[in-house]
C-alpha cells in the first residue's frame, strides 16, 4: 500500500480498515513517494454517518503531488480538483482548495453502512430467489419483448429434454406443436396488453413427444410500462390428459355399447313377446283339447293324454314366469301403499275354503302390482308339495318400521342343508320347491320392496314337521292423495319411531 493511502487511512481508522480508489482514470502514486511528506492538520471533523470534511493545510506535500498527477498544467485559485475514494465503511470526495497563502485538501465523507447492507441483503434475497427458481418442481420460462428466450430453470429444461444452454435464446415458438401456434400469439397479444393468463397447452419435446402443460403467465413491462416480456410457470399435466383422453374414449365405447345393448334388449323383448303371447296362446288351445281328449278317452291313452296336459301346463307357467322376470326388470314408477289385507286375502281365494288361515291386521306396506306374486308362489308350493291334508297359516307381526310377514305349512319341511338352496334358480330337492324360478323371483321381489326373506321350520329344530317362509316388507301409512316421500312413493308416508 502507498503512502498516500496510509496516511488517509490513518485518519479515517477509527472504524475497519479502509480500501480506496481514485475515480475517473485513478494514477496510482508509487510506492515511497511520500515518504518525506508530513500532513499537518489544522480541522478534523470526522462523523461516521453523517457529512464531515477535513481540512489539511498541505504545505510542501501539494506541489508534489500536482507535479506528480497534472505536470502539465497549472491550476489557479479558481480550478478544483477531485478525487474520490471509497472505504469499506464510507465514501469520500476529496479536492483541493486554493487560498492566498495556502492549499487546502477537502474531504467530504459519507457513511456507506446503510447501502452497503442493504447491497448485501439484495444480493441474499436474489441469491434466494434463484435458488427457489431453480428447484422450483414447476417449469420457469420468462421471454422478453421479442419472445426470445432469456431464462429457464432445470426443470423447465427436463420437462422438454434440452438442457439450459440449448434453450436461452432460441424463440419461444420453438418449443410450441404448430397447430396451436395461432392461439399463442393470441395470448401474446394480451401479454402486451399487461394481460397474465392461466391455460393448457403442448409443447413439444426434444424427441419430437407432445408434453401437455397447464400455464400460469404474467406480462412484464420496463420502468416505462412498456411490455418487457412474459413470465410464466409450466406444470407438467401430460398423464392427466392421458388418462382424460383414455377416459373419455372409455366413456364413448361404453356409450357404444349401451347403443348395442339397447337394440339387443329390443330384439329381446321381441322374442319374449312371441313366447308369452303368441305361443303361450298356441299352447291354451293345445291345452283344451287335451280336455277334451281326457273326457273321451280311457286306459293308457287317457294316462298318456293327461301327461300332455301336465307338459303343456308346465310349460304355460315357465312362460308366466318369463313373463314375470321381464315385468320385475322394467322401469317402474316406483313403490306405492299396498294394502296388505286385500292382496292376502284376495290370494287366499284362489284355493280351497279352509285350507288358509289369516287373521286381518290393517297394515300398509310398500311395494307394487307383483307384490300378489309372493303370496301366490308361497301359497301354492304348500299347497302342491304338503298333500290334500295341509294347513296353512299366514301371520303379520310388527318389527319397527317394517312388517314380518310368515308363511307356515304342516307339510314335508325342508331339511337344514337345503333352506338356503331353495331361493336358487333350478335347484332340485326332495320337496320340490326351487325347482323353478318360483322361489327365486319371490327373493327378487322382497329384496326389490327393501326386505328379505328365508326359511325356517315350523317347529324349531323339527323339520319334518312343516316349514315356515318368513320375509319383511317395508311398512308405510296412508296418506293424502299424490303425496310423495323421498323413496318416490305415491299416497304413503313412512311412520314416525314413537
Amino acid at each position: 500500500m502507498d503512502r498516500w493511502t496510509c496516511q488517509v487511512q490513518h485518519f479515517i481508522k477509527p472504524r475497519k480498515s479502509v480500501r480506496s480508489r481514485y475515480a475517473e482514470d485513478p494514477v496510482p502514486l508509487p510506492r515511497g513517494a511520500c515518504m518525506d511528506k508530513e500532513f499537518q492538520p489544522v480541522n478534523l471533523y470526522l462523523t461516521l454517518g453523517k457529512v464531515g470534511i477535513f481540512a489539511f493545510v498541505l504545505m510542501s506535500v501539494y506541489q508534489f503531488i500536482m507535479d506528480y498527477l497534472y505536470p502539465d498544467i497549472s491550476l489557479s485559485d479558481s480550478h478544483l480538483h477531485t478525487v474520490i475514494f471509497t472505504t469499506l465503511l464510507a465514501t469520500a470526495a476529496a479536492f483541493f482548495v486554493f487560498r492566498k497563502q495556502q492549499t487546502l485538501l477537502a474531504m467530504l465523507v459519507t457513511e456507506a453502512n446503510e447501502r452497503r447492507v442493504t447491497g448485501e441483503a439484495l444480493q441474499k434475497s436474489e441469491a434466494k430467489f434463484r435458488s427457489i427458481v431453480e428447484m422450483a418442481n414447476e417449469g420457469i420460462l420468462q421471454i422478453d419483448s421479442r419472445y426470445t428466450t432469456t431464462y429457464v430453470n432445470h426443470t423447465m429444461a427436463e420437462m422438454l429434454g434440452y438442457s439450459v444452454e440449448e434453450m436461452l435464446g432460441r424463440p419461444a415458438t420453438d418449443f410450441i406443436v404448430t397447430e396451436d401456434l395461432d392461439k399463442h400469439w393470441s395470448r401474446m397479444a394480451e401479454r402486451e396488453q399487461g394481460l397474465g393468463g392461466r391455460y393448457e397447452c403442448r409443447l413439444r419435446h426434444n424427441d419430437h413427444s407432445v408434453r401437455w402443460v397447464l400455464v400460469s403467465a404474467t406480462a412484464l413491462s420496463d420502468g416505462d410500462d412498456r411490455f418487457a416480456g412474459s413470465f410464466a410457470m409450466f406444470t407438467d399435466i401430460t398423464e392427466r390428459k392421458q388418462t382424460e383422453e383414455a377416459l373419455q374414449r372409455h366413456t364413448e365405447d361404453l356409450a357404444g355399447l349401451h347403443q348395442q345393448l339397447a337394440s339387443a334388449n329390443r330384439e329381446a323383448n321381441l322374442y319374449l313377446d312371441i313366447l308369452t303371447h303368441d305361443i303361450r296362446n298356441t299352447e291354451n288351445v293345445a291345452n283344451l283339447y287335451t280336455d277334451l281328449l281326457i273326457e273321451t278317452l280311457d286306459g293308457d291313452s287317457r294316462t298318456y293324454v293327461e301327461k300332455l296336459q301336465r307338459s303343456i301346463r308346465k310349460s304355460i307357467e315357465i312362460l308366466g314366469n318369463v313373463s314375470k322376470i321381464r315385468r320385475i326388470h322394467q322401469p317402474s314408477g316406483g313403490h306405492r301403499c299396498v294394502d296388505l289385507d286385500t292382496v292376502i286375502l284376495d290370494e287366499i281365494a284362489q284355493f280351497p275354503e279352509g285350507v288358509v288361515r289369516y287373521d286381518t291386521v290393517n297394515r300398509r306396506v310398500l311395494a307394487d302390482d307383483l307384490l300378489p306374486e309372493v303370496f301366490a308362489n308361497l301359497i301354492g308350493n304348500a299347497v302342491k308339495f304338503g298333500g290334500p291334508d295341509v294347513e296353512i297359516e299366514i301371520r303379520v307381526d310388527d318389527e319397527d318400521e317394517f312388517v314380518q310377514v310368515s308363511v307356515e305349512d304342516t307339510g314335508p319341511g325342508i331339511p337344514d342343508d337345503q333352506k338356503q338352496e331353495v331361493f336358487h334358480r333350478y335347484e332340485k330337492r326332495r320337496r320340490g320347491v326351487g325347482e323353478g324360478l318360483g322361489l327365486f323371483l319371490v327373493q327378487v321381489l322382497i329384496e326389490r320392496y327393501g326386505g328379505r326373506i328365508w326359511a325356517e321350520d315350523r317347529v324349531p329344530g323339527h323339520p319334518e314337521r312343516g316349514a315356515a317362509f318368513r320375509f319383511t316388507l317395508r311398512q308405510a301409512a296412508r296418506d293424502e292423495p299424490g303425496v310423495r316421500t323421498g323413496d318416490n312413493v305415491e299416497g304413503c308416508r313412512l311412520p314416525r319411531n314413537t
